[in-house]
């Protein structure tokens, strides 16, 4: 039984404010849920009672916004992940599902079991070199790719599969995707739209100079080494758009199939291909 419902923000957006207080009375003096807004945008909307988000427990998240603060709202959950119920209060994304002038009738359909959980793959990724360092799980895709920052006009980095080397990629980088992610930027490199009930990896090179890196599709439970060789310059592993960290030559990246899965609820039926009208 549904009993509290933990609501996130994103930052700054009128639109989404007022969806949240709209929901948490709602939820509150409708449903009779203990509703809590995430604690750091409290001081954004008056509402008594908040948590801290990746260290109370709710029952459900309800993410109000756009793909980047669903995202964000899920590194920070890291491997402890509950129950997400998404609003478009954004840019429109395969994963929000619920739009605002509905938000009352999917709320009652929440509590009352109106609804299907689906869980979706993600990638967990860790640096060694310098010092050993792990980044948050992705949903979508990690990017390794040059940074005008660094200053590296031309990585070169080798990919190796379960210990093999598959190919080595001298361009602007490779894009690791899970079905999720395969519609994105992956898909813009030349990669595959995968179905979202397989769980598969794909790798997409990004502008490689050599003729034989070709995009390439992964059982999940291939394990992938990225080597920076001693000829390129640093580059940038990128999670989903959100968490960046630099990696130097001589440094590897590890990708895999992580342990735990993101469950979304969804009231509606949208089959994988449906994704590409949400391209744009």
């Amino acid at each position: 039984m549904i009993k509290t419902i933990g609501v996130v923000v994103k930052h700054g957006s009128t639109t989404g404010y007022e969806i949240a207080r709209k929901v948490l009375e709602y939820g509150s003096n409708v449903l009779g849920l203990e509703m809590l807004l995430e604690e750091e945008i409290s001081v954004d909307i008056n509402w008594r009672n908040t948590f801290s988000l990746g260290r109370d427990r709710v029952d459900i998240i309800m993410v109000i916004g756009g793909d980047g603060t669903l995202f964000r709202t899920l590194h920070r959950l890291g491997e402890d992940v509950v129950p997400i119920m998404t609003v478009k209060a954004g840019r429109r994304g395969f994963l929000l599902d619920v739009y605002p002038e509905e938000v009352f009738d999917r709320l009652r359909d929440l509590v009352e079991g109106r609804y299907r959980l689906v869980e979706y793959m993600r990638l967990e990724t860790s640096i060694e070199g310098r010092y050993t360092r792990a980044l948050p799980l992705a949903i979508n895709d990690v990017v390794i790719i040059n940074w005008p920052s660094l200053r590296t006009k031309i990585i070169r980095i080798r990919i190796n599969v379960d210990g093999e080397e598959l190919y080595r990629v001298e361009g602007d980088g490779i894009i690791i995707a899970t079905p999720l992610g395969s519609s994105g930027y992956a898909l813009a490199a030349g990669g595959p739209l995968i179905d979202i009930d397989l769980e598969a990896i794909s790798l997409v090179p990004i502008a490689s100079i050599q003729f034989n890196t070709k995009p390439v599709v992964l059982a999940p439970s291939r394990r992938i080494e990225i080597e920076i060789l001693s000829e390129s310059g640093p580059v940038a592993c990128i999670v989903d758009g959100q968490s960046i960290e630099t990696v130097y030559p001589g440094e590897i990246i590890r990708i895999g199939r992580a342990r735990s899965k993101v469950p979304i609820i969804r009231f509606r039926y949208v089959n994988s291909y449906a994704r590409l009208k949400y391209i744009e």
